[in-house]
């Protein structure tokens, strides 16, 4: 092909595909008939200058979505585009986030929120919207207060910071997340306040937590609760400071006195809301999803690509 014939092919392809004018737009720019544009399109697919590709629907966003809910019985997924920052994949992710909570709020007796720093990027996007209406009910920790000085691991905080936007009543939990001796513990889990969080957390019917992975930064004493068996047992994910291994298993630890919801009232909330990072690795997810408890997830897309791609 002589390079003026290639260069006529190049144009009208251009004109057509990337900037959307019409062939009689083209034929009048270039001086021919229309019937002569349509051949040059026709030989520049033909001589593959165009190429022309159909996604399926697996590949896109919505069949990624219905292949995770299939694989981990999920009731919702949603799955967020991808930007060229990372940073910004991350915020839509957040804003995704905010807009699912508001739909579930009108029918949440009971929130129970988790910690860390995406739940706290998450309320404080809430916290600069514009709300149409206050809403009615209760919110309270999942799991006691880190000795991090960020207001992600004071759940107390993000609560406050919650009903303070939304109407809901504020509930706190007065504990530490990490007691260091089953003592320790013992003094917590027998008074009033922490009997009368238990008895919201078997109630609660939302939640919105991390699903998280290991290692963790910050970390959460793990060395003093689990010595070396999440290293010998293969830990990858964690949820609110529960760790799994790749297929869900939970791994126990003889020193982990770690107050926070217990497994059976967490595995029953019905509107269970995951938050899979951008920076998660595929094993951290996949083993927080193979525990069961999330109902509802929102994942960035390509998390979502390379989970789908995982055996499992």
């Amino acid at each position: 092909m002589k390079e003026k014939e290639l260069i006529r092919l190049i144009t009208a392809a251009q004109m057509y595909y990337e900037e959307n004018m019409t062939q009689a737009e083209i034929a009048k720019s270039m001086g021919i008939s229309r019937p002569s544009v349509s051949n040059l399109l026709n030989k520049a697919r033909r001589e593959g200058i165009v190429k022309i590709e159909i996604k399926s629907f697996d590949s896109t966003s919505i069949g990624k979505s219905r292949e995770l809910c299939n694989r981990f019985g999920l009731k919702s997924c949603q799955v967020v585009s991808c930007m060229d920052d990372k940073n910004e994949t991350q915020e839509r992710l957040y804003e995704a986030a905010v807009d699912f909570l508001l739909e579930l709020l009108p029918k949440t007796r009971i929130l129970g929120l988790g910690w860390g720093y995406n739940i706290s990027r998450i309320i404080d996007i809430l916290a600069n919207r514009e709300l149409t209406e206050q809403y009615s009910g209760k919110v309270c920790p999942l799991i006691g207060t880190a000795t991090v000085p960020h207001k992600g691991y004071h759940p107390n905080e993000l609560a406050t910071d919650f009903a303070r936007k939304t109407g809901f009543e504020a509930d706190f939990l007065i504990s530490p997340a990490f007691p260091t001796t089953k003592q320790e513990r013992d003094l917590f889990v027998t008074t009033d306040n922490y009997n009368s969080i238990l008895a919201l957390w078997k109630k609660t019917d939302t939640a919105l937590v991390t699903l998280g992975g290991y290692p963790c930064v910050p970390d959460h004493a793990t060395a003093l609760r689990f010595g070396r068996r999440l290293i010998t047992e293969r830990a990858t994910s964690n949820i609110l400071s529960y760790f799994f291994n790749w297929k869900g298993q939970q791994i126990k630890g003889e020193d982990d006195f770690a107050i926070q919801i217990p497994l059976a009232p967490l595995s029953k909330i019905k509107n269970f809301v995951g938050i899979v990072p951008v920076e998660a690795n595929v094993g951290s997810a996949i083993g927080c999803l193979n525990t069961g408890f999330a109902r509802h997830l929102i994942i960035d897309e390509e998390t979502a690509e390379k989970i789908l791609k995982t055996d499992v």
